[in-house]
């Protein structure tokens, strides 16, 4: 099976990143694309409970399994949110699987100051998919999680951009 491994803070999921991984599934032609809410961010960025991400990307996704799943790999890990080391890890656990990365185009140039860059653009196929793209009709919009961390979307804006299921989590466990 080729599966895409679609890491992330997920802080929290939203549509974006069902866009984000539905263009990766049908464009590039992957069996599964999996969700992993990172457990420890590799550049220390501030994130609410690890399994409350997990629950919200389970939920993103409830209706939608398969392809997608969601992942807490990185959890039972202990490389500090490291992608390269998620990936190998992977493989070796399912080696009849190829899995591939799948980033947003706003990551591309940060990919570079990642823990062993180069070694996992060699080890492992990278799906790029558009982000924020003006003039690019197949780009998927630009939603900020920090935004919704930070109260920058009204409350219509919100609900059109996070499931209702979403929605209703975030307001009932009072996470931002």
């Amino acid at each position: 099976m080729k599966i895409g491994f679609f890491g992330g803070s997920f802080n929290p999921p939203h549509l974006g990143h069902l866009l984000a991984a539905t263009y990766a599934l049908k464009v590039h032609g992957l069996d599964e694309v999996w969700l992993a809410p990172v457990f420890h961010h590799p550049f220390a960025k501030e994130m609410i409970n690890f399994d409350n991400r997990v629950e919200m990307c389970n939920i993103l996704v409830q209706n939608l399994t398969p392809p997608f799943r969601v992942t807490d790999i990185e959890k039972h890990l202990d490389h500090g949110g490291k992608t390269v080391y998620t990936l190998r890890e992977l493989s070796n656990k399912y080696p009849n699987d190829e899995f591939v990365l799948i980033i947003g185009s706003d990551l591309k140039e940060q990919m570079k100051t990642w823990a062993e860059s180069e070694s996992l653009q060699k080890e492992f196929k990278i799906v790029i998919v558009p982000r924020g793209v003006q003039n690019d009709p197949t780009s998927i919009p630009n939603i900020s999680s920090t935004n919704i961390r930070t109260d920058q979307y009204s409350e219509q804006q919100l609900k059109s951009i996070v499931t209702p299921d979403i929605y209703n989590y975030l307001v009932s466990k009072k996470l931002y």
